[in-house]
């Protein structure tokens, strides 16, 4: 079993996109995943996006996937006008993977739901979302990753994914696990008990993207793996087990020494690798 590694553009969301990229390939990373933030990366037309097309091939760098925006977005939302506009958010960033020619993007089943009797109702606009989404994506041949999410949020829990992937069955909708979120969202974790066999998803069949990064069980830090309570050697193994072969995507907090953090990023990839 081969993994390799990348990151998330997240990590200098300060700059533009294409002051990464040098460090990227200082740092010998090879990988990237996209997160669209103004500032950061927000092209205005196609031509934009073939002049970063060319920057990303002369860097040699890959981009495994674009994630959807994340400020104001939310495929669930209870009100029409929202949710309608969330959906378009996202064929936009899918028109992106495709000019960019990257065959995956990731997406939030939905925001935080403040009154649970309504939860019902967001995961069905949720799925309604997605349904839409799935067609508008086939036609562009790009694929979609639903990401776990946060606690009190619509995706939060694996049989909630379970449903949405079951009952739309469409060939494009697959899984991206986020190893922060489902500490948060599984207290067992911190105690070493990842229990993935457990969840009836056939991860071998749907596991398409994976986002690293490790907390202390109750907030969102996007620590490097290792420096929280996430159970790395369970994980890897059960990578092994289903024959996981994709990249990992090192999804981190913004930093400002970037060279100095870069090269803990990739000891972190030595040491996950090395549990092989």
């Amino acid at each position: 079993m081969i993994l390799s590694f990348g990151i998330s553009s997240a990590v200098y969301f300060q700059e533009p996109i294409e002051k990464l990229l040098p460090y990227l390939k200082k740092g010998g990373i090879d990988n990237l995943e996209i997160k669209p933030k103004g500032g950061h990366f927000c092209p205005q037309d196609i031509k934009d996006l073939q002049r970063l097309k060319k920057k990303f091939v002369r860097a040699g760098i890959t981009v495994e996937a674009i994630h959807m925006p994340l400020n104001g977005v939310d495929i669930s939302h209870p009100q029409q006008y929202e949710r309608v506009k969330s959906v378009r958010e996202v064929e936009k960033v899918i028109l992106m993977a495709y000019h960019l020619g990257v065959g995956l993007v990731v997406v939030h089943p939905g925001g935080k739901v403040f009154d649970f009797s309504d939860r019902e109702n967001r995961l069905k606009l949720s799925m309604e979302s997605l349904k839409e989404i799935g067609e508008f994506a086939q036609n562009w041949d790009i694929k979609i990753a639903l990401e776990n999410t946060l606690p009190d949020r619509i995706g939060d829990k694996w049989e909630e994914i379970g449903t949405i992937i079951e009952t739309l069955s469409h060939p494009g909708l697959g899984i991206c696990f986020d190893s922060g979120h489902h500490l948060l969202n599984y207290s067992e974790t911190a105690q070493g008990r990842l229990n993935l066999e457990k969840v009836p998803i056939n991860w071998q069949r749907y596991l398409w993207h994976i986002h690293v990064h490790d907390n202390d069980g109750k907030h969102d830090f996007h620590w490097l793996p290792g420096d929280g309570k996430f159970p790395w050697v369970s994980f890897i193994s059960f990578l092994k087990e289903i024959d996981y072969r994709k990249t990992l995507i090192f999804e981190l907090k913004k930093q400002n020494e970037l060279p100095y953090y870069l090269n803990k990023v990739v000891s972190a990839w030595q040491k996950l690798n090395s549990y092989l």
